[in-house]
């Protein structure tokens, strides 16, 4: 039975997100999952992405769509470039989930993964991942389905 994941990334990586969940939509291949995530940037009436931080009052509803999506997520990967450490939302959306999947049984940790996109093993890892100890590989998706599964 396939996963609920929630996939935080900067959408600066869209494009090799796209290799990931083309990945999950192949039937001949063993990776899948129901992707929770925000496909797009949330955006204005003229198209333009918000650029509400996620403490802003105005940002409100961005947080309680996404909060929705992570409510029916069962885990979240973290897909980890070079610019994703600076990302309020991934570190918002990081936290968000690990408050809420907190006080079910189980490890929180073990349903959060960051894993770097290929030619970013030194990328740097978000906050979040840091203060919470949260479990980082490099781009692998052997490793990485066998994470999902369990």
């Amino acid at each position: 039975m396939p996963t609920n994941l929630f996939i935080s990334f900067a959408h600066e990586d869209t494009e090799q997100l796209q290799s990931l969940r083309a990945l999950a939509k192949n039937p001949n291949h063993q990776l899948e999952f129901h992707d929770r995530s925000e496909l797009e940037p949330v955006k204005d009436k003229a198209g333009t992405p918000l650029p509400y931080p996620p403490n802003d009052r105005r940002a409100e509803t961005i947080r309680k769509e996404l909060k929705k999506k992570l409510d029916k997520s069962t885990k979240m990967v973290v897909i980890v470039g070079e610019s994703t450490h600076k990302s309020q939302w991934v570190n918002w959306e990081i936290r968000t989930f690990y408050d809420k999947k907190h006080g079910y049984p189980g490890k929180t940790k073990k349903r959060i993964r960051a894993m770097r996109l290929k030619g970013c093993h030194e990328a740097i890892l978000p906050k979040a991942i840091e203060e919470l100890s949260i479990p980082a590989m490099n781009w692998d998706l052997e490793g990485f389905y066998s994470w999902l599964i369990t």
